[in-house]
């Protein structure tokens, strides 16, 4: 395998992505001189590998540390995953139903949906995405690694926590929480990564601003937070850069002399 002189993990939204989710050409720029200066990229996010292959192919990067954790590709191949029971699946679904959560459910390319209700719409809307296909059996056949729990209540944060502790939930947006297993996270599946890549000897660095972002800083050596990011990430990040909309990313990327 080539040796790097680094590595570093992205988070898109309000990281990577500009407002419109889509790269900007200085961080286009960036990218292809960090493979230039033999640094490795690789995308750590909450989307599932499908949801993010237009950015993968926009920039070139085919490694990824998706759904949070629980599922890695580097070079383009599956090298990790870490799907949710069955049963406790099954159990969840329920719970959802009864309370008028719709729920989105991810294999490692696609989603689909329990149902669609109102935070839905508007959370698929603000992701400039379009709402899932409802189906009710794919579950049994296709293996779920994350699912995304459709709420604008903020109360039903505390309760799902107390109700379901085999999960870890994240509200990245108003809209949703992102539902892991216990213990699962963007940390574990950068460990995963960094196993496959086999170079332990080399510095890695991490770019996040949100909840799900935290772990990320505690993943590598050096952690980056966008001045827009949460107060938790930027307290567990060695450096707080500009805003993911002031040039946050590749000004982090300038303080450790990536680029």
């Amino acid at each position: 395998m080539k040796k790097y002189r680094g590595i570093v993990f992205f988070d898109l939204d309000n990281t990577l992505l500009n407002e419109q989710h889509g790269v900007d050409d200085d961080v286009l720029a960036a990218i292809e001189t960090l493979k230039h200066n033999q640094v490795l990229p690789v995308i750590a996010t909450g989307r599932s590998a499908g949801v993010a292959a237009g950015v993968l192919q926009t920039t070139h990067i085919n490694s990824i540390v998706a759904l949070n954790g629980q599922y890695v590709a580097l070079n383009g191949q599956q090298f990790y995953s870490k799907s949710v029971p069955m049963p406790l699946l099954k159990r969840f679904m329920a719970y959802s139903d009864d309370h008028d959560i719709a729920l989105s459910l991810y294999d490692a390319y696609d989603e689909w949906a329990t149902g669609v209700n109102s935070a839905m719409k508007e959370g698929y809307s603000f992701l400039n995405m379009s709402v899932p296909t409802v189906d009710r059996q794919r579950y049994e056949t296709s293996p779920v690694y994350m699912m995304l729990a459709l709420t604008k209540n903020k109360a039903d944060d505390a309760v799902l926590k107390a109700k379901f502790p085999e999960f870890d939930f994240y509200r990245n947006i108003e809209f949703a929480l992102d539902v892991v297993l216990k213990g699962v996270s963007k940390q574990t599946g950068i460990s995963q990564a960094l196993k496959a890549i086999g170079q332990t000897d080399v510095p890695t660095f991490g770019f996040g601003d949100g909840p799900n972002d935290v772990s990320l800083m505690h993943a590598v050596d050096h952690g980056v937070a966008m001045g827009n990011g949460i107060p938790e990430t930027k307290a567990a990040a060695e450096f707080v850069s500009t805003d993911f909309r002031e040039h946050g990313v590749v000004n982090g990327l300038k303080h450790f002399d990536l680029i």
